[in-house]
């Protein structure tokens, strides 16, 4: 195979694969010391690879050096060079967990797993005042539908806005945030969001007055 097509077949091997994981360029970078740049070159066709890239690069992307350098290109970065076996959950009702804070009645829908990126909450809040409510920010992205009831939510550099039954709003949920329902009556929500693996920030409560949220520095 000329080299011009060796490189091509591997750089496209390898981004196909880091997107797979869902694995940023700084983050491959970290991982292999390679610098960001040079695997932007790389996966673009414009640098060689090195066997020791390459080994380097296959433990990071957990797979075998063997794959980015094989000849046979067809399906190699389909979700089979994926190690982990496809899952597939059910979550019964019946068997659901509650838990309550403050104002919030919160059922996990599928047990917390450290492996999955992704959650999704049933949450019941009450009508109580936003000043009175827990704000938060965590890394990731999030999507709150109102399923019923009215809630209003307060978010960092946003105007409040009222969500009605049916109604759902996406954020990126590294602003601080907080959800109440409307109405004097229970909202029941459900939330899911994206818990960013990897992410440097923690999950952050804090509650704020009237002049606090008033004083935020702009992001």
């Amino acid at each position: 195979m000329p080299d011009d097509e060796a490189r091509d077949s591997i750089g496209a091997l390898i981004r196909d694969i880091r997107k797979r994981r869902e694995m940023t360029l700084e983050q491959l970078s970290e991982l292999t010391g390679i610098s960001v740049s040079s695997l932007s070159r790389i996966e673009n066709t414009r640098l060689g690879m090195t066997v020791e890239k390459v080994e380097m690069l296959a433990r990071a992307l957990d797979v075998s050096p063997e794959m980015l350098v094989s000849r046979d290109r067809r399906g190699a970065a389909r979700p089979s060079a994926d190690p982990r076996p496809a899952r597939f959950m059910v979550d019964r009702a019946r068997n659901r967990k509650t838990s309550f804070d403050r104002e919030l009645r919160i059922e996990y829908l599928f047990d917390r797993d450290a492996d999955r990126s992704l959650d999704c909450l049933h949450v019941t809040v009450q009508a109580i005042r936003i000043w009175d409510s827990e704000f938060v920010r965590h890394p990731g992205e999030k999507i709150v539908y109102v399923i019923g009831g009215a809630a209003m939510v307060y978010c960092q550099k946003q105007s409040p806005v009222v969500l009605e039954r049916g109604d759902s709003l996406y954020l990126d949920a590294n602003v601080w945030h907080s959800v109440v329902a409307t109405n004097d009556a229970p909202a029941e929500l459900l939330v899911t969001y994206h818990n960013a693996p990897g992410a440097d920030r923690p999950f952050d409560t804090r509650m704020f007055t009237p002049d606090d949220w008033a004083a935020l520095r702009p992001l």
